[in-house]
């Protein structure tokens, strides 16, 4: 399958990204963006960084669906033309069904596939796996292997693509760690039907807990189409605004930090320091340990400021 992108609008995609410098040669020819996982990994932590997950449109929009076609998210997030990039995101479908057009479009071998998550109490998943609710692409690069990549899953996504590989924990934020396993769901009656289940750990002495299950089979356009019916109307039902992004080291002027935040050493290409969100009126802020309140908004009009100021998103 092709992508969805023009190799003119994968150039501007790829220049608003800001990349290391190594990586301007690839700018005006995406094809040849190499498929490492190094730069896979690069690729992902530009991406989170500058999209983030929200669900604004779900509610601002005036359509009853949100549009998920690819070449309607990219106008959204991306602009027309030499217009500048709105600094907007969208929530799952949309910023998924975006980045693997991306993939695609970059060269990469890549599929889509649908998630059952488990429902938040308090933040924290419980009780049964439900329908197929999320998206993740699935990567394999030229050596063979293969890579969960999920850019939409807010505040506890994985911070970098996880090779599908059960039981290997990967740092992810603050004390956080992530990982993949291969198994089951509790309500399975064919347990030969194994599937990937991400886990979450909140410091290397507390229990695993799971967040959703995906198989390896490929989930089309059509799929997610007929998903983003009950995704829409669930997000506006429940009333709740949303915005996660996470922060690119070097990239936290502005912010109210504590001494000692936003620091980062030399290991990765691009470090995730910290993540700001914006949750029904209240923007947070996380450097990877407490999160803590830094702005609050009372009034609409107050609101587009605020999201002007924290997040630079600007809105037709």
């Amino acid at each position: 399958m092709a992508s969805g992108f023009s190799t003119a609008q994968l150039s501007k995609y790829l220049k608003y990204l800001a990349l290391p410098p190594e990586y301007d040669q690839f700018i005006q020819d995406p094809p040849s963006f190499p498929k490492t996982e190094e730069s896979l990994t690069t690729l992902f932590r530009a991406q989170i960084t500058r999209f983030p997950y929200d669900n604004l449109s779900v509610h601002y929009s005036n359509r009853d669906v949100i549009d998920i076609l690819p070449e309607s998210i990219y106008t959204k997030f991306m602009e027309s033309g030499d217009l500048p990039p709105s600094r907007r995101g969208g929530y799952c479908l949309e910023c998924s069904i975006f980045f693997y057009n991306v993939l695609l479009g970059l060269g990469y071998s890549a599929y889509t596939t649908g998630v059952r998550n488990r429902a938040r109490i308090d933040g924290v998943p419980q009780g049964e796996f439900r329908g197929w609710t999320h998206i993740v692409n699935i990567v394999q690069l030229p050596t063979g292997e293969q890579y969960h990549v999920d850019v939409a899953f807010g505040g506890d996504g994985p911070t970098r693509p996880l090779r599908l590989v059960s039981e290997q924990p990967v740092h992810n934020l603050g004390t956080q760690e992530v990982q993949l396993v291969y198994g089951n769901m509790p309500k399975q009656r064919r347990p030969e039907q194994k599937l990937w289940i991400y886990q979450y750990r909140n410091g290397p002495t507390k229990e695993w807990n799971s967040f959703y299950a995906f198989g390896e089979f490929e989930f089309f356009q059509d799929d997610f189409e007929v998903m983003n019916r009950y995704t829409s109307w669930e997000a506006r039902d429940r009333g709740n605004f949303w915005i996660v992004k996470f922060l690119r080291g070097g990239e936290t002027d502005g912010l109210p930090l504590l001494d000692g935040e936003g620091l980062y050493g030399e290991t990765e290409v691009i470090p995730i320091v910290g993540k700001l969100m914006y949750v029904n009126g209240v923007v947070k802020l996380n450097m990877g340990g407490r999160t803590r309140v830094i702005d609050s908004f009372q009034t609409k009009e107050e609101k587009f400021l605020g999201l002007k100021r924290w997040f630079g998103m600007t809105f037709g």
